[in-house]
């Protein structure tokens, strides 16, 4: 219980009659400060006790319209406060939005006499991720404005926010969406899947979709391309969301998309009852994980956790190094045998190779596939959802997770700038760029890799590249 300033008042107006009453000899003044006090203290009990006798009967109902809601959406509540009997307090009842959501919330007020009281409010969510609202507040007063009583009182929705789909979304290869849906999963035939099987001639009722261009442009007919029907094998999920995921404009940033893949693959997994397990990378380390599982509970949780991934902070990680790679360091030293003054002279800087792999090894991606590998027995498929800024880093992780088959989903940088493709063809020739890394990542035997990007800003650099071609003809 709190007193006001209105009791702490009263209570100085008691003590200065009894101080009066002391300095002037004046009986009868001390014994209205003394009534005065009891009066308080009767007051004051008749207060706990009805207070406690109205939280009893108050009946307070917190709701929202909808539970389930996408990032950026506004939606409707109501608090509603009722008591079957009136009261002689003054009862306030308000409700907050959760941390993470706007609103001016809602308040209700039950006056002496009053049995009933609503609020409407509108609450906007910017962000994905599960929010729970806390019980109402209820504040008993008496009509005096002498005590407050506070409790929280009623029920507490939880709003699972989504985050906005990605309308445009692209996954291929090279420009050329995936032939199948991200993720999809079937036994023991070929169709759906990531690992390329064979390549055969077309027949009447493929899909247009599954026809391999380069392999119709090189045999004259056309042909199309299976992939491996997947199997229960276990996976592991890595999920990038350092600080460079966060690039690109308000629900179009890396981790966006990228969101939406882990989110796919996740949902085939449950649909297939598939044994899954989920790391989440920042820039310091791993920064949940999950370990396998197959039930209800662990594909929501992983789910829940997806869903409300922000980019962390650069933790001070070093910058990718720009030195050679570890192979091409040590094919050059091995040529390097002769006894120059130029050999000599630079043979140990390209003998050093170890620490190098072992300071590119101990960055967070290597480090959580490394990780993954060393706590499973057995086959691992390995997915990692990334970008391409860190290309040292991302081969290197790949060649540790070469123990069973590696999928890898890209971000290319060049199509999340905030500022838009820039000069397009220079966006041409960056997308080039990357489009070799990928390919060198998808060479690697046992490695699948995979762009992820918006579909729109994608064909605008395509388009130029083809321009250009048609420009030098």
């Amino acid at each position: 219980m709190q007193f006001t300033r209105r009791y702490w008042a009263t209570a100085a107006v008691v003590g200065l009659l009894a101080v009066w009453a002391a300095v002037l000899a004046r009986p009868l003044l001390l014994v209205g400060a003394a009534g005065v006090a009891a009066w308080l203290l009767l007051y004051q009990y008749r207060f706990v006790r009805t207070t406690g006798e109205t939280v009893t009967r108050l009946a307070v109902d917190l709701q929202v319209d909808r539970t389930r809601v996408t990032a950026r959406e506004r939606t409707s509540g109501l608090l509603a406060v009722d008591i079957d009997s009136p009261t002689e307090l003054t009862v306030r009842v308000s409700a907050a939005a959760p941390v993470g959501a706007r609103s001016d919330g809602a308040v209700c007020h039950l006056g002496p006499g009053d049995r009933d009281s609503q609020a409407g409010f509108e609450v906007a969510w910017p962000v994905a991720g599960q929010f729970a609202f806390e019980r109402p507040t209820v504040t008993v007063g008496d009509p005096l404005g002498l005590f407050a009583e506070t409790t929280a009182l009623g029920s507490a929705p939880t709003v699972t926010v989504e985050p906005r789909a990605q309308r445009d979304i692209h996954v291929g290869e090279g420009g050329t969406q995936l032939l199948a849906g991200v993720g999809e999963h079937s036994t023991d035939v070929a169709g759906g899947g990531f690992t390329p099987a064979e390549v055969r001639e077309y027949l009447p009722g493929d899909s247009v979709r599954q026809i391999d261009w380069k392999a119709t442009a090189r045999l004259g007919e056309p042909h199309v391309r299976e992939f491996e029907g997947e199997t229960d094998l276990e996976t592991v999920l890595l999920v990038d969301h350092r600080q460079s995921m966060a690039t690109g404009g308000a629900g179009e940033r890396k981790l966006d998309f990228a969101r939406q893949v882990a989110l796919a693959l996740l949902g085939n997994a449950k649909r297939n009852g598939d044994p899954l397990a989920c790391a989440c990378i920042g820039d310091e380390g791993v920064t949940a994980r999950f370990d396998t599982g197959a039930a209800e509970q662990h594909y929501r949780a992983i789910d829940a956790h997806l869903r409300a991934l922000e980019p962390t902070t650069d933790g001070g990680r070093q910058d990718e190094p720009t030195t050679v790679t570890p192979d091409r360091a040590r094919e050059t030293a091995a040529s390097l045998d002769g006894d120059t003054a130029f050999d000599r002279q630079l043979r140990p800087f390209f003998e050093t190779t170890t620490g190098y792999v072992e300071r590119v090894e101990t960055r967070p991606l290597c480090a959580s596939v490394r990780s993954s590998a060393a706590r499973r027995s057995g086959t691992v498929r390995t997915i990692i959802v990334t970008d391409d800024e860190r290309p040292t880093e991302l081969r290197e992780a790949v060649k540790l997770a070469r123990g069973g088959p590696v999928v890898v989903f890209l971000t290319p940088s060049v199509l999340y700038g905030t500022d838009g493709l820039g000069a397009v063809e220079t966006a041409y020739e960056r997308y080039a760029d990357f489009e070799q890394f990928r390919r060198d990542l998808a060479a690697v035997p046992g490695v699948n890799a995979f762009e992820v990007g918006p579909a729109d800003r994608l064909s605008r650099v395509l388009d130029a590249g083809r321009d250009r071609r048609r420009a030098r003809q």
